[in-house]
């Protein structure tokens, strides 16, 4: 499936940045002009939805959901927990880690933290096996519901940054080692047994 350069959520911020910028640059506002370039150029890299191909196209693999760093591996009920977390320069698209023919979202508010902020927690089911929980740290996701299913590595929605928790079945034999960078619907974080 072809996709664009530039993820859908960035195409109006870059071409505002672009006209301001441009604009700055013909009446002659110098350093305001290179600072709304450099704002632009950090924008076409925040909003980039790079082309992925899956490491492994075997149904039972599992690839990672977002670009990011691994932080945590617990076994938690019947469940293994995959924490990676996105830094600053890391893609935003969010891919499908399995291949599936059912996909439900929910999105849950509510307090927390000792601090008491308001945390919002989205999650994507996949075929009741795999779940994604996403907390994002300041704007929510961006979702797109796949009409039937979705395949391993296809475009969810786009994260504008914080955690995201992988959960896979306990079965699961993980790949994957705390502090390894993954990429989103390419590095395989593991394998379902059947």
């Amino acid at each position: 499936m072809r996709t664009f350069i530039l993820a859908r959520e960035g195409f109006a911020i870059v071409f505002v940045l672009f006209i301001l910028a441009i604009g700055a640059a013909l009446c002659v506002f110098t350093f305001l002009a290179v600072v709304l370039f450099a704002v632009l150029f950090y924008a076409l890299w925040f909003f980039r939805n790079p082309e992925r191909i899956p490491s492994e196209r075997d149904p039972l693999s599992i690839i990672a959901p977002i670009d990011g760093k691994i932080v945590s591996i617990e076994g938690e009920g019947n469940f293994v927990k995959i924490a990676i977390e996105t830094g600053v320069f890391d893609a935003r698209p969010i891919r499908s880690p399995i291949q599936a023919r059912s996909f439900s979202l929910s999105i849950a508010h509510g307090i927390a933290g000792a601090q008491g902020y308001l945390k919002q927690i989205e999650t994507i089911a996949l075929d009741q096996k795999v779940l994604i929980a996403l907390e994002p740290c300041y704007k929510p996701s961006r979702f797109y519901k796949p009409q039937n299913g979705s395949y391993l590595g296809e475009r969810l929605g786009f994260f504008y940054g914080g955690t995201a928790i992988l959960a896979a079945p306990k079965e699961c034999d993980v790949k994957v080692a705390i502090g390894a960078q993954v990429k989103a619907g390419e590095s395989a974080i593991g394998f379902i047994r059947s």
